[in-house]
C-alpha cells in the first residue's frame, strides 16, 4: 500500500513540474468594454471561436481579446530617421509595409524563419501606398522581417507572427 501511494505522489510531482503554461489565458463567465469615435468593442463569454476576418476597410479579429496588434521592432540603428510601419501583426494571410519617409527610395526585404533560413528576398523601389506581403503559404509560426537599403544598411528588423 505505502508504495502504490509513493508512486502516485511521484507520478503527480512529475506531472505537476514537467506541465507548462499557456501565455493567453481567458478566465471569464461575462465581459464587457466599449468606446466610441473609431469603434472599439470587446467582449468574452467563453472564447470558443478564433479567427480573423478581413474586408479592403476593417480587419476583425476575434479570440483570447486580443488588443492592439503587436508591432516589435528588434533592430532600430540610432542614426536611422526612417518610419517604417508593419502591419497587422499577429498577421494571418497578408502583411503590409508601409514607408513613412521621402528618404527611402529603394530597399532590400528579407523575411526569415527562426532556423535563419530566407523565406523571401525582393528589391522594392519607393512606391505610394503600403507594400502587400503575402504570408498564406507559411506556417504558423514567428519570423523576421528585415528592410535594408542596396548598399546593406538595415533600416529596421521586425519580428512578425503568423497565425
Amino acid at each position: 500500500m505505502k508504495k502504490t501511494i509513493l508512486i502516485l505522489v511521484v507520478c503527480l510531482l512529475c506531472g505537476y513540474t514537467f506541465s507548462q503554461s499557456i501565455s493567453s489565458q481567458v478566465i471569464a463567465s461575462a465581459g464587457e468594454y466599449s468606446e466610441t469615435s473609431e469603434i472599439i468593442v470587446s467582449w468574452t463569454l467563453g472564447e470558443i471561436a478564433i479567427e480573423t476576418l478581413e474586408s479592403s476597410t476593417v480587419i476583425l479579429t476575434q479570440g483570447f481579446q486580443q488588443g492592439y496588434y503587436e508591432i516589435t521592432s528588434i533592430e532600430k540603428p540610432l542614426e536611422n530617421n526612417v518610419a517604417i510601419k508593419v502591419y497587422p501583426n499577429p498577421a494571418t494571410d497578408y502583411i503590409y509595409i508601409l514607408f513613412e519617409s521621402d528618404e527611402i527610395k529603394s530597399v532590400v526585404i528579407e523575411l526569415y524563419d527562426l532556423e535563419g533560413k530566407i523565406i523571401l528576398k525582393e528589391k522594392r523601389y519607393h512606391s505610394e501606398g503600403p507594400y502587400k506581403i503575402n504570408l498564406s503559404g507559411l506556417s504558423s509560426s514567428q519570423y523576421f522581417l528585415r528592410i535594408s537599403e542596396l548598399s546593406g544598411k538595415t533600416l529596421e528588423t521586425f519580428k512578425i507572427i503568423k497565425r
